[in-house]
């Protein structure tokens, strides 16, 4: 009765959902919002009617002060349906990884919490545009491959502290541009998707190691002569380069 009744105080409220609800209510009745949105969410808390108290859940770690960091929801393949709705994430939650499940509809990654990190919402069935730009500053780890996530993006304004990023087998399009990456980028995975335009690499991070362009529409002549030397792995493989590629010593 009290989620109901929750439940229509945010309908009623709808423009401020996020904000209100993060600050007005306790983790407890915010997890039970999210997991509402699942497939079968009693698999998780216990009882519908009656959860168990939310670090006795399934898949939840709370740290010493009982405050929720932690949630993982994985591999429930075609049982695994439901949506997201990051704005019932509290705020002290770091890492949701919820990949190989049947998850559906839009996200609003604006809507995740200020100290996330780890976001790891790979194969499934989401849908939409992303919003990369409204990432909170602490997330280091994002992989949102194998979706059907469209349209385009920018990767000019993401997390300083962005170690890896996965976009992979989606449906984005249009150009991209690399010489903003952030500092601390690691790996970056774009392949197989509807990415066009050229490719300028002599602006990449010092920290780059992988970057995989593979089955897109990148066209025209690279210069690989300013590549970091902490590349290791570079995949461009199956675009429409043209000219004399010549990989420095250390490059697969």
């Amino acid at each position: 009765m009290q989620i109901q009744m929750f439940a229509a105080f945010f309908i009623a409220c709808d423009d401020g959902i996020g904000r209100v609800g993060r600050s007005t209510l306790p983790q407890q009745t915010l997890m039970e919002l999210f997991i509402f949105g699942l497939n079968e969410p009693e698999k998780i808390c216990g009882n519908r009617d009656d959860p168990d108290d939310v670090c006795e859940w399934k898949g939840v770690k709370c740290n010493a002060d009982g405050k929720l960091e932690d949630f993982k929801w994985v591999s429930k393949k075609q049982d695994g349906t439901g949506t997201l709705g990051f704005e019932f994430l509290p705020w002290s939650i770091r890492n949701v990884v919820m990949w190989n499940n049947a998850l559906s509809g839009t996200i609003q990654l604006a809507d995740l919490p200020g100290k996330m990190e780890v976001v790891d919402i790979s194969y499934n069935n989401l849908i939409g545009c992303l919003g990369l730009d409204s990432l909170p500053a602490t997330v280091r780890t994002l992989n949102l491959s194998r979706s059907k996530f469209t349209g385009e993006i920018s990767l000019e304004h993401l997390p300083k502290c962005l170690e890896y990023l996965s976009l992979s087998n989606n449906q984005l399009s249009g150009t991209i541009c690399l010489t903003s990456l952030p500092p601390a980028l690691g790996s970056l995975y774009l392949a197989r998707n509807n990415f066009e335009g050229s490719l300028y690499f002599r602006r990449l991070p010092k920290s780059i190691r992988k970057m995989v362009l593979s089955e897109n529409r990148f066209s025209g002549t690279i210069d690989f002569g300013n590549l970091p030397q902490s590349m290791r792995v570079l995949d461009i493989r199956k675009n429409a380069i043209s000219g004399t590629i010549r990989a420095p010593n250390g490059i697969d």
